[in-house]
């Protein structure tokens, strides 16, 4: 079996390229912004390792065509999308998240229309929940930011492609290689900078959040 995983370079994405090379009888293709870049992933067994990212491809400006063409190369009979961008300015948000996913299925139809297609989604498209109150798939969506707002398009993008495809809402993910510009990333380097006798000093922690492991995404 052939999966390309795009945003291989990424949190989520190199953690599920690492899983996927570890199951028997798949051949994993990693597709990032920059090719032969590698990422450092803790597989399901053994010591971290780095990764390879094959081939070079930034949805938030390629072509269909382009991708298409790409496509049509690797063969893949699944595509994760893990590619994502949670900061950054408007045309990077929507560039990544609304318009890559579009662009990703467009070409699909046209290169591999039979390919299986995960895309990685956002909690934030429910916008704000109601605390002890559980969120269903079918809650209704609600995003108050842009960066739901353009996780939302690029899932009405996937679910409205016609393909067979499933899209993933991740709630806020943790574990190894968190970014060090998420809050538990930022909470562990200042936890190794403080060391065992120092203080670590945060903001406003009374929101309530759902946590998964990234490893258990991948």
């Amino acid at each position: 079996m052939r999966v390309l995983v795009l945003g291989a370079t990424g949190y989520l994405g190199g953690h599920t390229a690492g899983h996927l090379r570890a199951q028997p009888g798949v051949r994993v293709l990693g597709a990032g912004r920059a090719a032969g870049a590698g990422v450092s992933v803790d597989p399901p067994a053994g010591p971290p390792t780095s990764l390879p990212v094959d081939l070079a491809v930034d949805l938030a400006t390629a072509a269909p065509a382009e991708l298409a063409s790409l496509i049509r190369q690797v063969r893949p009979d699944a595509v994760v999308n893990c590619a994502g961008a949670v900061g950054g300015d408007a045309l990077h948000l929507t560039g990544v998240n609304a318009r890559g996913p579009a662009a990703l299925c467009a070409a699909l139809r046209e290169a591999a229309p039979g390919a299986r297609l995960v895309h990685l989604g956002s909690a934030a498209e429910y916008g704000p929940g109601t605390p002890g109150r559980p969120l269903a798939e079918d809650h209704p969506t609600r995003p108050v930011g842009l960066y739901g707002a353009a996780k939302l398009a690029g899932t009405l993008a996937v679910t409205g492609s016609g393909l067979d495809a499933v899209v993933l809402r991740v709630f806020n993910p943790v574990g190894p290689g968190a970014p060090a510009a998420s809050l538990p990333g930022r909470l562990a380097a200042e936890l190794r900078r403080a060391g065992p006798d120092g203080v670590v000093r945060v903001g406003d922690l009374s929101a309530h959040r759902d946590f998964v492991d990234a490893r258990d995404v991948a």
